[in-house]
């Protein structure tokens, strides 16, 4: 039998180019598709596709390094000179995009800890490894091989190249000299630490005053308002410690009184002595200089510029009331996220479960007098929201989000713009020199790969452009940064020629993001709101089906309404007013729930819910739509997403929850595969779907005790019984509020590690921003009687490990 001929060298070229052309053309819609996305994720905050274009586009990214490598080898062997350069371009082009478009996808695991910003030559040298490799085959392929006749035309090829080699390694020279400045940078990596400090003298002030009888912050003063008193730092708390310089001047000299040492006592010595309250964390011990403290730039302080400035912004009508509004909550949110880190980095939170916090963020958040209800409940969130983003940014950026100096963000730009342009003089160099798209003397027809250039180019330019707008330009990073310079006293020359500057530069700011909103709005056809939360979905009848195993991985995800926010922020507020702020697990009449877990809890509460929800219909009903019209509360809504919201915590995240993640996916399928017995048996695998259902709901409001063997099956069926059998109103009424306290219950936790996973691959959840909420304020899981007894805590102690 003979054997097929292999095929020909034009024929494998033929191929080879088209996939080059397909996998281009792929990466350059995914760049333009990324760009996009960023910019709508700019707008909108959460919940775009952002993270899943990234994904497409480092799966197409890693396609694309084989066929360079493979075509590389075969243009060389086949002696095609001037497809080389080509093709040496495009390798050059794809390590400048390769960093970029592996942190589009980063893993939860040590970005969200210390490691994050700490600098090892290690992780730079496949980088260095991969570049000089490049500059090796650069050399070789156009100078070491031009002959006597090509060496004229090659000498400016090379030079191009050379100087294009030259800037990628100095754009990778600039991630390590800023990588290594972050360490060490009292703005960056180190910067937890020293928030840890200024906590502790602001502690230690408000002791002072409570003993004094001065009443803390927010006690006396022009305003009442939490907020407009928050001592709380936003940015330039690196001036109270000494420099390098500072320390040597002062060596030997008699110290002045306001320079003090700042420890944190009781902490970094309680290895081993759980639980305890905090002293499993780092020691902090820093020299602060006290004369310095009135040059920070404080929540109080832009409170209160902001709201002098609040004539500049007379000229954007009715929109400039919302936008003072949101710089308001911008510098609260960044100054909290400084807060969180240090749970993230284990530095001691000082001011966790302090009269303080609690007033700012029950009373200030939560409670403004001078709002509705409603908008204290969107203020709440949407400051959460905010300071989860900033937390995201920071340890998921490729770079840190805040450079290191000024100076590496200019020069970062000024690389980048220049090594576009000289690419694109390159190509044109190599377009002139080696062919054209007619004849030439060598009969080479260069126009397909010009166009798969011109493609990675375009992948290249779009990514540089979401960087540089939504990374820098128009983040809230730089703009928290602009309200400090704006806020930080300074030269009268400084307030004459920046400010103005500052000013004119925000309101661009302003103008550019609602016109963005605009044009997103009039593209969707719907407003884009920036306040939404979105929880999944996960219901216990449904995931019984076949049907739903086929598309288990898209879980659908419902807006979190006002309504439910509202809900959630009066269960907290009833929580402050206790006096050892425990979040006590929730009891519904007619379910004993001594003895369980809060997973078993779950299961059960959440199946009677969905067999109720049967019974009484959908909440988007006619009279549902009405009664929203008409003001009224809808409870139903409410329980209903709570409880699927809850069911979603049990299938797919149970390390948020506090039982053992392993003990929990048993439980969870359990319940299926009972569930699924169950229904077997009623319709004998006859029916399906929505059909199934009904007949478990049928089935459920027939049985009678002892009819089921499995006591916990009972206690479900005996809940649904109960339940429908009161007045719907009061009914829901009653579930809404059982599931509002549960979720609450659930959020207090020390598993940092559950949420850092969270954030790094589902962006902002609901039971993280309560998580971050219980954080600040000292929020608990009520332990059970006897550990209290054990651990002796008593009201007069309110502060305590996150449990």
């Amino acid at each position: 039998m003979e054997s097929c001929p292999p095929p020909s060298s034009s024929t494998e070229d033929y191929m080879m180019t088209r996939a080059f052309a397909f996998t281009a053309a792929l990466m350059a819609l995914l760049g333009a598709t990324l760009c996009l996305a960023g910019l709508y994720r700019l707008i909108r905050g959460w919940f775009t596709p952002f993270s899943a274009v990234g994904v497409l586009l480092r799966s197409t990214f890693v396609l694309f390094l084989p066929l360079l490598s493979y075509m590389l080898s075969h243009v060389q062997g086949e002696g095609e000179e001037a497809k080389v350069p080509f093709v040496l371009l495009w390798m050059l082009l794809m390590e400048l995009i390769r960093k970029k478009v592996e942190t589009m996808v980063s893993s939860a695991q040590g970005s969200f800890s210390r490691a994050a910003c700490r600098f090892r030559l290690m992780d730079h040298s496949d980088e260095v490894t991969r570049l000089l490799w490049i500059g090796y085959l650069v050399y070789t392929s156009i100078n070491g091989r031009s002959t006597d006749q090509q060496q004229e035309r090659s000498v400016l090829v090379m030079a191009m190249f050379a100087i294009l080699w030259s800037l990628a390694l100095a754009k990778l020279g600039h991630r390590v000299l800023n990588k290594w400045m972050a360490q060490g940078s009292l703005t960056a990596a180190s910067n937890a630490h020293l928030i840890a400090g200024y906590m502790q003298y602001i502690i230690d002030i408000e002791e002072e005053k409570r003993k004094t009888g001065d009443g803390g912050s927010g006690a006396t003063g022009a305003s009442t308002d939490p907020m407009a008193n928050c001592p709380y730092v936003v940015m330039g708390e690196e001036k109270l410690v000494f420099t390098k310089e500072e320390r040597r001047k002062t060596v030997g000299q008699r110290r002045d009184s306001k320079v003090v040492t700042i420890i944190t006592p009781h902490c970094g010595y309680g290895v081993g002595n759980f639980p305890s309250d905090q002293d499993e964390q780092s020691h902090v011990h820093l020299l602060f200089d006290l004369n310095k403290v009135k040059s920070l730039v404080t929540v109080e302080k832009l409170w209160h510029k902001v709201e002098e400035d609040r004539r500049l912004w007379f000229f954007f009508s009715s929109k400039a009331k919302a936008f003072v509004e949101h710089l308001h909550l911008l510098c609260l949110s960044f100054s909290l996220f400084k807060l969180l880190r240090r749970r993230f980095e284990h530095y001691p939170m000082v001011e966790v479960g302090s009269e303080m916090a609690r007033r700012l963020m029950f009373q200030g958040l939560l409670n403004n007098p001078d709002r509705k209800p409603e908008d204290n409940a969107l203020r709440a969130f949407r400051v959460l929201q905010l300071e989860l983003v900033f937390l995201q940014n920071y340890y998921l950026a490729g770079l840190p989000v805040v450079m290191s100096a000024p100076w590496l963000f200019v020069i970062n730009f000024l690389l980048s713009l220049l090594f576009v342009m000289i690419y694109l003089g390159t190509v044109l160099v190599v377009v002139l020199k080696y062919g054209q798209f007619g004849t030439h003397d060598e009969h080479v027809d260069i126009g397909k790969y010009l166009i798969i250039t011109l493609l990675v180019t375009v992948t290249l330019l779009a990514i540089e452009f979401t960087e540089f707008v939504t990374t820098y330009l128009l983040s809230s990073w730089f703009l928290v940064h602009l309200l400090c310079l704006d806020t930080a006293t300074g030269t009268s020359r400084w307030n004459w020629l920046t400010k103005p500057i500052i000013y004119c530069f925000i309101a661009f700011r302003f103008a550019v993001f609602y016109a963005l909103r605009f044009i997103l709005n009039s593209l969707l056809r719907r407003p884009a709101k920036v306040k939404n939360i979105k929880i999944k979905q996960v219901s216990i009848l449904k995931v019984c089906e076949s049907t739903h195993e086929l598309f288990a991985w898209a879980l659908p995800a419902v807006t979190l309404t006002t309504e439910a926010k509202m809900e959630i922020v009066e269960s907290l507020k009833g929580i402050n007013h206790q006096d050892t702020c425990y979040a006590r697990l929730p009891h519904i009449s007619g379910f004993n729930g001594g003895g369980k877990t809060a997973a078993e809890i779950i299961l059960a509460c959440h199946l009677a819910t969905e067999l109720l929800e049967m019974e009484h219909g959908n909440p988007k009903n006619k009279k549902h739509k009405q009664q929203k019209q008409a003001g009224e509360r809808d409870p139903q809504s409410v329980a209903a997403k709570l409880s699927k919201y809850c069911m979603y915590l049990v299938a797919r995240a149970p390390e948020l929850l506090p039982d053992d993640e392993i003990w929990v996916s048993e439980r969870y399928e359990e319940v299926k595969t009972c569930l699924k017995e169950a229904s077997r048996r009623r319709c004998g695998g006859a029916c399906c779907g929505g059909a199934r259902r009904r007949l478990c709901l049928e089935a459920a409001k027939q049985m009678k005790e002892g009819e089921l063997k499995d006591p916990a099956a009972w206690a479900v069926v005996e809940l649904f019984q109960q339940v429908r059998e009161r007045d719907p109103s009061a009914a829901w009424k009653e579930l809404a509020d059982f599931w509002v306290k549960l979720i609450i219950y659930l959020a207090p936790s020390n598993d940092v590690e559950g949420h850092a996973k969270v954030l790094a691959s589902s962006d902002c959840d609901l039971i993280t921003c309560l998580w971050a909420f219980c954080t600040h304020t000292g929020i608990r899981r009520e332990p059970a009687p006897k550990q209290v007894e054990e651990h002796g805590r008593g009201a007069d102690e309110p502060r305590g490990d996150l449990v």
